[in-house]
């Protein structure tokens, strides 16, 4: 039980820490931006356990596939106290594993391919509070797949501004979650950015933990850790296990990233290293009940992602 608390705190705490750092990172000006990350491991042994009592119900071997995340965020209104913006996404997974040994346990066969797609609504308003500006923002997301509409979920949140100068930023906040599938639904979030010299700066966002290298004005690099969240969804049809199943999965990810500026509008971020899987969950779609965990172990990644921007300078 205590596992099971321990992960929806993370991955509770990884999509507040996503959503944060996609608003508090991303340029104020960008109207329209257009991304396609591709990202692949090794394969390496699994377990699945019981949820309930830690049964071992089954082993086998995940082998490698490519997972591929394509979204969008377009401003559909901008001032200089509101923004309105929609951001739609789709994922794909042809993740397989295969069960080397008591499959009779196992009870189930999970597909190998898996599409999730989707949308947010997101309103952010800037105020001033004692001086310091106030950013709050609320976001609903809606998730489907390709058996249909899956399950939905809100964020409310807020992040004053300590402190905020030319070579330090300190943010304090927290989020609200709203959703069947929240746990706790309060999270705190702490944002810090340093520029130390004009190549060398730190930025520290819970899930997102980088030390930079400016090595020129077009390139970047990053050594550093970050969590990256997996999803989907399958029909298990089978006694015991719910209808609509949802796998989720946090991994801390460390390696060496590097940013590239090709063109005006075009970007790239290149990343290798290893990946650290914490405890999937196999849960029912949209809720918080575990019904099995399963154990992956550290492998090597690689991702690359492809993005195109435009400003509104442009």
């Amino acid at each position: 039980m205590q596992q099971i608390k321990v992960f929806l705190w993370i991955m509770g705490l990884t999509l507040c820490s996503m959503t944060m750092h996609a608003q508090f990172m991303g340029d104020p000006r960008e109207r329209f931006s257009l991304s396609a990350t591709v990202d692949g491991a090794t394969n390496t042994d699994y377990t699945w356990r019981s949820g309930h009592d830690g049964e071992r119900l089954a082993g086998g071997r995940m082998m490698p596939g490519v997972n591929v995340k394509v979204k969008s965020n377009v401003k559909l209104f901008s001032n200089r106290m509101l923004s309105f913006s929609i951001a739609p996404f789709y994922n794909f997974s042809n993740r397989e594993l295969r069960t080397e040994w008591g499959a009779s346990n196992l009870g189930f066969t999970m597909p190998t391919e898996h599409h999730r797609y989707g949308g947010s609504l997101t309103l952010n308003c800037n105020l001033l509070v004692f001086g310091k500006p106030l950013m709050l923002t609320g976001m609903g997301t809606g998730n489907f797949s390709q058996y249909g509409y899956e399950n939905a979920s809100g964020m409310l949140s807020g992040i004053l501004m300590v402190t905020r100068s030319q070579r330090t930023v300190l943010g304090l906040g927290a989020v609200y979650m709203l959703g069947t599938a929240v746990s706790w639904p309060l999270y705190p979030v702490f944002i810090y950015t340093h520029k130390f010299d004009d190549r060398w700066s730190v930025n520290l966002m819970e899930a997102y933990n980088y030390l930079y290298y400016q090595a020129s004005p077009t390139v970047k690099y990053a050594l550093g850790m970050e969590l990256e969240s997996d999803i989907f969804y399958f029909r298990p049809k089978t006694i015991g296990l719910p209808e609509k199943a949802m796998y989720t999965q946090v991994s801390e990810r460390l390696g060496l990233f590097a940013d590239i500026q090709a063109t005006k509008e075009i970007f790239l971020n290149l990343g290798a290293g290893i990946d650290v899987p914490f405890y999937g969950r196999l849960r029912e779609s949209g809720y918080r009940h575990s019904y099995m965990t399963l154990r992956d172990h550290s492998k090597p990644f690689v991702k690359m992602t492809v993005k195109y921007s435009l400003k509104k300078n442009q």
